[in-house]
């Protein structure tokens, strides 16, 4: 296919562990040579948006990803302790138990800064905004001033780091004297990033959760249900801004089903490989 004239942007949504169908969403448009001009993600789409503007080799970055989960840094975050607790649907689903009040109530978030940052030392390791390959946008919430940041220079990993700390579950990130959560606070799909950076052509992949609830019991499944309504408004509001739309099925699946990995990248694959005539004619 010959090179397009027109600048190609890829939005990496949000979604915990479904955001590793967009490994699969990677590996598609490697496969039709489908040009990534420039890049943004959100939370787990951030961090598989710095390491592909670094080496914009999907099978490079996914063994990677992978391998990591294998180490000692990410085991020491304990997450398969949570999302046992989360499938239960214990204290840390609804926040009943009053362990878990007391807890929140005296700290920033049940995993700590420095824990998560170790973590992310060993997918990120010598890499800075300077040694990208590809533009990179990523977006985080500033809780301090109450506004949205779109980072393309800076600390990469505190960048990363900052748009993947999940309000509740990670301890905010400071930078410049500023607290900074998940980029869900703000922009989970980032495409106005991309159009403010230049591009043509806008990619966009959601991964977010579109639940149901044919069964609402209490005030807080309806406070729930309302915080899920107003983040997939948003949402929709960001794709606007979207060319193409990419929905894996992630539909199912929570943000802590890391060993669903087989399936997830399946279902980028799958999702990716019906819009490649739709991008084709844009390009």
């Amino acid at each position: 296919m010959p090179a397009s004239k027109k600048k190609i942007g890829l939005a990496l949504g949000g979604g915990g562990a479904r955001g590793i169908a967009h490994l699969g969403v990677l590996y598609i448009l490697e496969k039709y040579a489908i040009p990534v001009d420039m890049i943004s993600g959100t939370s787990i789409g951030a961090l598989i948006a710095a390491m592909y503007a670094h080496d914009p080799d999907v099978r490079t970055i996914s063994r990677k990803f992978f391998e990591s989960q294998e180490s000692p840094e990410y085991k020491a975050l304990k997450l398969d302790r949570i999302a046992r607790n989360a499938r239960k649907e214990s204290v840390f689903k609804h926040i009943k138990g009053s362990f878990a009040n007391y807890y929140l109530h005296h700290s920033m978030g049940f995993l700590k800064r420095a824990d998560s940052a170790r973590f992310l030392e060993t997918l990120l390791d010598g890499m800075s905004f300077d040694t990208l390959q590809i533009p990179c946008a990523l977006v985080a919430a500033n809780i301090s001033k109450g506004t949205g940041a779109s980072f393309t220079e800076g600390d990469l990993l505190k960048s990363v780091q900052a748009s993947m700390s999940l309000p509740m579950w990670m301890e905010p990130v400071e930078i410049d004297g500023d607290l900074y959560v998940d980029g869900i606070g703000h922009d989970v799909v980032p495409t106005r990033s991309l159009r403010e950076m230049g591009a043509d052509t806008v990619i966009a992949v959601d991964v977010s959760l579109r639940e149901t609830h044919p069964r609402v019991d209490n005030a807080i499944d309806v406070k729930y249900i309302a915080d899920k309504m107003a983040v997939n408004r948003s949402i929709d509001l960001s794709l606007e801004y979207a060319d193409i739309v990419i929905r894996p099925d992630t539909q199912g699946l929570m943000w802590y089903d890391f060993h669903r990995s087989p399936r997830l990248i399946r279902a980028g694959r799958e999702a990716a490989e019906l819009h490649i005539p739709g991008i084709n004619k844009l390009l």
